[in-house]
């Protein structure tokens, strides 16, 4: 660590001071415990593996939505107020909106990557598509800014699992995720389910995000059987 290298930055109306520093990379055993992940925008990740499957983040992550359309709406009165002294409220209110959701972002990211790191060795994690993200955002969200912090939280969240995996001797693997949210995973049907929560075929009913995150993890072993297999 050198305190020459460090800098200090304001965020909002606070003050810190970042220093760089240098980890050793940890050496853990490779026993190939394979995780697929699906982003999605009321839950922040749903992961499959072959010995279980949940939810990360459900309650965090609509949490942080629920601040930003506050903030949105802060933004809102801000523009259409004329006093000088309630515009100066409202923007300080808004800052500190700000500053609670960076902090639940950067929580909700570091624990869900220390999740997966801890319990499993190889990572597949759907390619960050940007404009795409933001559409399949916007039909469900109306606010843009919600939109687009939604988004940016998806694709810090992948820069961040990647430095973890390099930290801790894992394995990170950017795969396809088309068409997976519409495919049944136990029969290959293509189902247009709409806003439904449940995908139901053949008198089997599953959570969607569950099937997404299992038909992610299906296809990659299909696509990249070897890639797979050097990742051990």
């Amino acid at each position: 660590m050198n305190l020459r290298d460090g800098r200090v930055v304001k965020y909002a109306k606070h003050w810190y001071v970042a220093i760089p520093v240098t980890k050793s990379t940890e050496r853990t055993e490779n026993q190939g415990r394979l995780v697929s992940l699906d982003p999605g925008i009321r839950t922040f990740q749903t992961f499959f593996s072959d010995q279980f499957a949940g939810h990360l983040g459900q309650q965090d992550f609509q949490r942080i939505a629920r601040l930003a359309k506050h903030l949105d709406d802060l933004l809102s009165r801000k523009d259409r107020e004329k006093s000088k002294r309630k515009r100066l409220s409202l923007t300080n209110a808004a800052n500190q909106i700000r500053v609670k959701i960076k902090n639940l972002i950067d929580e909700l990211h570091w624990k869900v990557a220390r999740f997966l790191t801890d319990n499993f060795d190889v990572i597949l994690l759907p390619t960050f598509d940007t404009q795409q993200m933001v559409v399949k955002t916007a039909r469900k969200l109306r606010k843009k800014s919600v939109r687009s912090l939604l988004s940016f939280s998806h694709y810090k969240f992948g820069q961040r699992l990647e430095q973890k995996c390099i930290e801790r001797g894992k394995r990170l693997i950017r795969v396809c995720e088309a068409y997976t949210s519409k495919t049944v995973s136990w029969n290959g049907k293509l189902l247009n389910i709409g806003s439904a929560k449940m995908i139901t075929s053949d008198g089997i009913t599953v959570n969607r995000d569950i099937n997404g995150a299992r038909g992610i993890f299906l296809r990659a072993l299909v696509d990249s059987p070897i890639l797979l297999e050097n990742a051990r």
